[in-house]
């Protein structure tokens, strides 16, 4: 385990850079304000569906604290990563994304009551954001709940907390809760969580985590983890060729610049021993290493191997859901 926190420490050093000290504010964030908003849409919304994403981890702290909402470079940083993975779904999708009070990197490191505190600021924070753009924002479109790491994090807790509402449920077209892990042991608690079976079910959790073959367990993909391939959209080992591959679309994580388009990726399948998406590529083009985790566990990538083969699925879910 210690090795995954050293590489994860390693990530938010160079992505976040070496930052001073923010201490969020206790005061809960008002979402009534537009400037406590990544990305509303202006005017009239033109699409018929709504996407709410929650950005991943991009505040390294200075200490065990949660960010700073107002801080204009970690907004700056919030709103880099929300533009590279939100491509996926607006050419579907209306985008609503807020900013939320995160827990820094040293979350990784409490007692576990003192880091789901910690956790629970930048929750909270999702669940206030979510119920305010419901009563004001959806105007009963359907909605596709989007994030990334930290944000899926959150965007778990937010379904576990409030889905039981019958009425948010059927407004749901998907979660695409991609770089974290939901395990049967989520869904005997909480019931109304269902994980996606194929490519046009509706109403139901995306879940993956990208890695070479036998890596293991990391920080995000738990023992017992449950996924999908999103090239074949199967639930077991059955390999996808990469002849089916999309396109992975590879970005730059600090600039949010495109980098390069990759046809054909790789052949991909669902490891039965971890629960792993499992990828076969070159460990030393693809160098997760210097940005979350060991070579092997290709987090940072979760997106962007799948790019393509995620925009054409929100397209179709959304289309199914209409029908």
């Amino acid at each position: 385990m210690k090795k995954y926190l050293h590489f994860f420490v390693l990530f938010l050093f160079v992505f976040g850079g070496c930052m001073p000290l923010h201490t969020a504010s206790a005061r809960a964030v008002d979402y009534s304000q537009s400037e406590n908003w990544a990305f509303l849409p202006v005017g009239q919304t033109e699409k018929q569906v709504d996407v709410f994403y929650v950005y991943p981890t991009i505040f390294g702290g200075n200490g065990p604290e949660n960010m700073d909402v107002s801080d204009a470079d970690l907004r700056h940083k919030a709103d880099v990563q929300i533009l590279i993975n939100s491509g996926v779904f607006t050419d579907t999708a209306n985008l609503f994304a807020p900013y939320y009070r995160q827990a820094s990197i040293d979350v990784l490191w409490l007692p576990s009551a003192q880091a789901d505190a910690l956790l629970a600021t930048g929750y909270q924070d999702v669940i206030d954001a979510f119920a305010y753009y419901m009563q004001h924002y959806n105007q009963g479109r359907p909605v596709i709940l989007a994030g990334f790491s930290q944000g899926s994090m959150a965007l778990l807790n937010l379904m576990e907390k409030t889905f039981d509402n019958p009425v948010w449920q059927k407004q749901l077209v998907a979660a695409y809760l991609i770089g974290y892990s939901v395990t049967p042991q989520d869904l005997q608690q909480y019931p109304w969580l269902k994980m996606a079976q194929g490519e046009t079910d509706t109403g139901v959790i995306v879940s993956y985590n990208t890695q070479l073959a036998h890596n293991g367990p990391s920080y995000v993909l738990k023992k017992g983890a449950l996924g999908i391939n999103p090239v074949n959209w199967k639930t077991d080992g059955t390999p996808a060729p990469a002849k089916a591959h999309k396109g992975a679309v590879i970005f730059d994580i600090v600039t949010g610049e495109k980098k390069e388009e990759v046809p054909h990726l790789s052949d991909v399948y669902l490891e039965e021993e971890s629960g792993a998406l499992v990828v076969a590529v070159d460990p030393v083009k693809y160098n997760a290493s210097q940005a979350v985790f060991p070579a092997g566990v290709l987090h940072m990538y979760d997106y962007m191997f799948f790019y393509n083969n995620l925009k054409e699925n929100v397209k179709k879910r959304a289309e199914a859901y209409r029908l």
